[in-house]
């Protein structure tokens, strides 16, 4: 339990400089509800900030729900979406919503959460049209296990991680904890770089810490966050080990 832990560190001010390098990967986990989502935003409203350009792959979410969660932190991402920022959309079709056929440099449209070879380029495509190194944020990996075998599910992830790292820079990608056999979890967390955990403590509140970043030196230490869009400066903050 949370409490029986060392207290959590509070956070310094802010970096400015971006958290992760360009070719890695990290997955992002912990319960549903705890923040994962404003997580990504936040980290995605940095990265913009910053100039670089973003694919955002939406599973669990209609775009404009996040378009409409992003202007809440302050990310107009309709002004930004077919120069530095674009969807691809594994949501809408399997919403039964109408999907245009032909993919605009906006949102590009996967037909379904069981075509993964289609989100795979969907992703290459987006990336390609923003112009490579480009940020791909995840949200979430756990959806896909509700259409896919977990065999094909880890190759596809093995897969695209290492294209976008060769190819095309970094991905995020988000896990929720506690629908996944440990087994799945353990495989999850090997095929990445980097895990950024997330827990509620006793009272609610929300913490956040790098389990492992390989090449970069961290300790993981549980650092309390208020706001949950910036939670990927906390392990930035934190001790390094």
């Amino acid at each position: 339990m949370p409490s029986q832990e060392a207290p959590a560190e509070r956070p310094s001010p802010v970096p400015t400089s971006p958290p992760f390098p360009t070719n890695f990967s990290i997955l992002v986990s912990g319960p549903p509800g705890v923040g994962k989502l404003e997580y990504l935003l936040g980290l995605t409203k940095r990265f913009l900030d910053g100039g670089e350009r973003v694919v955002f792959v939406t599973l669990d979410l209609h775009p404009d729900e996040v378009r409409t969660r992003a202007a809440g932190i302050g990310l107009d991402l309709a002004a930004l979406e077919g120069t530095s920022f674009a969807f691809v959309d594994c949501y809408s079709a399997s919403a039964s919503e109408r999907v245009d056929s032909a993919p605009s440099k906006k949102v590009y449209p996967v037909s379904s959460f069981s075509n993964l070879e289609g989100i795979g380029m969907a992703i290459s495509k987006a990336s390609h049209d923003l112009k490579p190194p480009v940020r791909i944020v995840f949200y979430s990996v756990s959806t896909l296990f509700l259409h896919n075998s977990p065999a094909a599910i880890a190759k596809f992830i093995q897969i695209i991680t290492s294209r976008v790292k060769t190819n095309i820079g970094f991905i995020a990608y988000a896990m929720h904890d506690g629908v996944h056999d440990a087994n799945t979890t353990v495989l999850l967390r090997s095929l990445v770089d980097g895990v950024v955990e997330i827990r509620f403590t006793d009272d609610l509140a929300r913490e956040v810490r790098a389990h492992h970043m390989r090449g970069l030196p961290v300790k993981p230490t549980w650092t309390r966050v208020e706001d949950m869009t910036r939670m990927f400066s906390a392990w930035e903050a934190a001790p390094r080990a």
